[in-house]
């Protein structure tokens, strides 16, 4: 069972920066608590306060204007952008990995900014919005932040977040040019299980072809090499090179779900395979 804890709500961004300095180091901010709750009800966090942030302002919901790109709200359910059209049409890439989280049930309550915000180096939005050059913005003792994805993880369950910092929005810029993206998840299970090995490819009709990687080293990573690979040749022999370059980046542990030769062959298989029906799609769409 879980232990007491004293649950406030945040009228406002700095309302919820006050009370988690007045809370310390036992306070949490809580959106959908799908990963909170767990990790709390099995004595890995011992929280004496728990701060709901849902009614701040603007912290929920999306909004896309042609030129500035799309801005999420951190506490938007997965399933909202899972149902959203203008996610699903521009930023295809990220309602799948939303998708592949969980259950219908668990995608209700759990939120694009606790997905990342619990840096699990399987967290599947990661891959995509470092894919989409994501930026994630903060409101914290020091007012607000801009950091980009690449630099927002430190470690498994670690980011750059000071105490009293939390996940407003995550902004992605508008592509220059249309895309086609793709996200495989391998996991023991067909649904509602973590990834074994999760990729993330986007192709861009300007050529340049990105990819990220999660589940295979201590946080989501891009891998630079494989797409520096493809920026003068798609063809199969590149595509092969390039899923190579790939898993000799990633570096795998083993655990209960998978050792890590297994996960380093899966790496390569499944970056192939996206490459693949990545530059497919992109070719079916008229833009190759």
């Amino acid at each position: 069972m879980l232990l007491s804890f004293d649950y406030v709500r945040a009228r406002s961004k700095d309302d919820a920066v006050n009370l988690a300095v007045e809370a310390g180091p036992n306070g949490r901010f809580l959106a959908g608590g799908t990963d909170l709750f767990v990790r709390m009800y099995d004595r890995q966090l011992r929280l004496k306060t728990l701060i709901d942030v849902k009614e701040i302002e603007g912290i929920e919901g999306m909004e896309c204007q042609n030129g500035q790109g799309l801005s999420i709200g951190a506490a938007s359910s997965l399933n909202m952008l899972v149902g959203n059209e203008t996610i699903r049409s521009r930023y295809g890439l990220l309602a799948q990995a939303a998708h592949s989280v969980g259950s219908l049930q668990v995608r209700n309550r759990a939120s694009i900014g606790g997905n990342i915000c619990n840096a699990s180096p399987a967290a599947d939005t990661a891959p995509a919005l470092l894919v989409y050059d994501a930026e994630i913005e903060t409101w914290g003792p020091r007012n607000t932040r801009l950091i980009p994805i690449s630099q927002f993880f430190t470690g498994p369950g670690k980011t750059v977040l000071e105490h009293g910092e939390f996940v407003y929005k995550i902004r992605i810029p508008e592509p220059d040019t249309r895309s086609y993206g793709v996200y495989l998840k391998l996991g023991r299970t067909n649904s509602v299980d973590l990834s074994i090995v999760s990729v993330a490819c986007l192709a861009l009709a300007s050529g340049e072809v990105r990819i990220a990687l999660g589940a295979v080293a201590p946080t989501p990573i891009r891998v630079t090499e494989a797409e520096s690979i493809l920026l003068s040749r798609k063809d199969e022999e590149a595509i092969a090179f390039a899923a190579s370059a790939a898993k000799e980046t990633a570096v795998p542990i083993s655990d209960v779900r998978a050792g890590e030769e297994y996960r380093l062959d899966m790496v390569e298989v499944l970056t192939k395979n996206a490459i693949e029906q990545a530059l497919a799609g992109l070719a079916a769409t008229g833009e190759v």
